[in-house]
């Protein structure tokens, strides 16, 4: 993985913790994360004190040290993170329509799972053992049909939920609540590897180093639902994280559904207040289908589903700066700072992958 400064930059204001917003006003306003970084060097945050709390420029000077820099970094390229700003290319669609998209996200895999077709599954860290099987059986059966699972990793119904996509050998996406490099919770370990394997992927808006802290999960969970078509819930409680992703999902205009459970179980009190509520019941794999109108004829193995080739940073920087519209030749050059010749091996190969298409007048945009 090769990264620039700006990337660098870019992760280093994410430590912060601020809104979105403001990190990506801040961008805007200095033209560069790596002019707010430089800035905050020479004026010691003061540049910074006027949009930001003092807990969070002080967490900027604190990550600002060449030593943590350096071990940032590190950990970016050890654990193959890519770093991808609200305007690349590679920032999942669904999420830019949500009401408040994370400024950045760090990404472990393979970033095309979210262009596929994403349901979020979610659930209680207690599932009884009927709850977890049920969880289980109904993920494989999406997954099986080309339905990417979307889950937060937590024990319980979240494990069910990844377990049954690994079982089908189909990418699945973990939304963590923490930095990707972070051991948390333990216990998934092993299915976090997993879901790698079978070409999934893991995504943050926090950056290495970051722990879960109070605060951090109720954020996750706006992206949790964000990046679906819909939001299944399993099994919990009223009072629940759970609930809490599907009120975001229900604000963001996502399909709600729900599994009625056993009858009078705590457990099912979050699914049966829902569906008093209208959200859709279903029994099967096929009825969630059905009501999003997936095909459901035949089963979708991961190597049926488009995989972008492997880009260089040139092309990257080239299909980033497309991402706002048309260019021309000149003006590619001018944002991306390559010289002409990189830049035309970057088009040529961009258009070779069918990614890039010429208009009269040497202008470029993105097909």
């Amino acid at each position: 993985m090769q990264y620039q400064r700006e990337d660098g930059c870019r992760a280093w204001l994410a430590y912060a913790r601020c809104s979105p917003r403001t990190v990506i006003d801040l961008v805007e306003q200095w033209g560069s994360a790596e002019a707010v970084y430089d800035q905050m060097l020479r004026d010691r945050g003061e540049c910074l004190r006027s949009v930001m709390r003092p807990a969070a420029v002080q967490r900027l000077l604190e990550q600002a040290r060449p030593d943590a820099m350096h071990e940032m970094m590190v950990l970016l390229r050890d654990n193959g993170i890519r770093v991808v700003w609200h305007e690349d290319y590679l920032y999942p669609d669904a999420l830019r329509s949500i009401q408040d998209p994370p400024a950045l996200l760090f990404a472990r895999g393979d970033l095309s799972c979210v262009n596929g077709r994403c349901l979020t599954i979610v659930g209680s860290r207690n599932a009884s053992p009927r709850g977890t099987a049920a969880c289980e059986q109904l993920s494989e059966s999406l997954a099986r049909q080309g339905v990417t699972i979307v889950s937060g990793l937590a024990p319980g119904i979240d494990t069910a939920a990844h377990t049954g996509s690994v079982k089908a050998c189909a990418p699945g996406i973990g939304i963590m609540a923490c930095g990707l490099e972070q051991d948390y919770p333990s216990r998934s370990r092993g299915l976090k590897q997993d879901l790698l394997r079978c070409g999934g992927l893991l995504l943050s808006e926090y950056p290495p180093g970051v722990r879960v802290f109070k605060g951090s999960f109720p954020r996750r969970n706006r992206i949790l639902s964000g990046i679906s078509r819909g939001v299944v819930l399993m099994e919990a409680r009223i009072r629940s994280g759970s609930m809490t992703t599907v009120q975001h999902a229900l604000d963001q205009g996502r399909e709600v559904f729900a599994w009625p459970g056993e009858a009078g179980s705590d457990w099912s009190e979050g699914a049966h207040q829902l569906l008093r509520e209208g959200a859709r019941y279903f029994v099967t794999a096929e009825d969630i289908l059905e009501d999003l109108g997936w095909a459901v004829d035949r089963a979708v193995s991961p190597a049926e589903k488009s995989v972008l080739p492997q880009l260089s940073p040139p092309m990257h920087q080239v299909l980033t700066a497309l991402h706002k519209g048309e260019k021309s030749m000149d003006e590619l050059a001018h944002e991306t700072g390559l010289d002409i010749s990189a830049l035309s091996t970057a088009l040529t190969l961009l258009q070779m992958y069918g990614l890039v298409r010429a208009l009269p007048g040497k202008v470029y945009c993105i097909v």
